[in-house]
């Protein structure tokens, strides 16, 4: 959700722990008028102001004026990033959900999938792996040779079994810890949106759900002969019961799902002439 231009200069005097006093004494901008704008009543007041507050905020006068809600557009060069022309062009396009990439991003453990993804594909761990693995066998070929010449031990099977369980493989292991990384990632994202997507979701929805709750319901009483129903009409009357709903709240649902014309069908009776 976008912050107003107001909220922002609060936010920002806030961090900065500063009164609206201090802030019109750095600024050269009256305390009023200040109060105004970060009640989002100063409409009118001139540019040159926004851009004094951008300049003392360190901030992009886009930033302030609602084009973006980037504090560092102003200071950072694209090529700073890193990235590709096609990565630009791609995040630029926004053929994808770019606040949910600036989530995924900012996240505490996106650094360490990167990490992992990074030693990955460029193979950093495949020295360290062998020699593992390879300390490993001469462990292996050392119980073999004792048992060899001493005789199979007790225990001997779980020994072996245990060295072999120690051998890593370097591809199903580093998988391994790129998914625990991006799955601790898309649960926190998903947590965090989680309020904001029940919020999002149409009471029609919500109401639809509940209606189809209620038909199986239905259904299962009348399986276990608890309801005797004899027409659609009957499964209708007893599911608006358990509902608590009018028949005009019905009407709406049905509205929602399908033309007015088809929902109303039985009531216009074939008769499109009005006299």
């Amino acid at each position: 959700m976008k912050t107003t231009m107001g909220e922002k200069i609060k936010d920002m005097r806030v961090e900065r722990h500063m009164t609206t006093k201090q802030l019109a004494q750095a600024t050269g901008i009256s305390e009023p008028v200040l109060n105004g704008l970060e009640n989002d009543l100063g409409r009118d007041v001139g540019y040159s102001r926004i851009v004094d507050l951008a300049r003392f905020f360190d901030v992009p006068t886009d930033y302030l004026l609602g084009f973006t809600e980037s504090r560092i557009t102003k200071n950072i060069e694209l090529k700073e990033l890193g990235l590709s022309d096609k990565a630009i062009e791609v995040l630029l396009a926004k053929r994808q959900d770019n606040e949910l990439v600036s989530q995924l991003i900012e996240h505490g453990e996106f650094s360490n999938l990167i990490n992992a993804i990074d030693i990955y594909v460029k193979q950093l761990a495949a020295k360290s792996i062998n020699t593992i693995n390879n300390l490993t066998a001469v462990m292996q070929r050392g119980v073999e040779n004792y048992a060899a010449g001493a005789g199979m031990p007790e225990g001997y099977g779980a020994a072996m079994n245990y060295i072999n369980e120690t051998k890593v493989d370097e591809d199903e292991f580093l998988r391994y810890r790129i998914t625990e990384h991006f799955n601790q990632i898309l649960r926190d994202v998903y947590a965090d949106n989680n309020a904001k997507a029940q919020e999002q979701v149409p009471p029609i929805i919500a109401d639809t759900n509940d209606m189809t709750a209620h038909m199986i319901d239905v259904l299962d009483m009348v399986k276990a002969g608890t309801a005797q129903i004899e027409t659609p009409d009957d499964a209708v009357q007893l599911m608006i019961e358990r509902m608590g709903v009018t028949e005009q709240d019905m009407i709406k649902l049905c509205d929602w799902f399908l033309d007015d014309s088809e929902c109303n069908d039985a009531d216009d009776n074939g008769d499109d002439n009005i006299e």
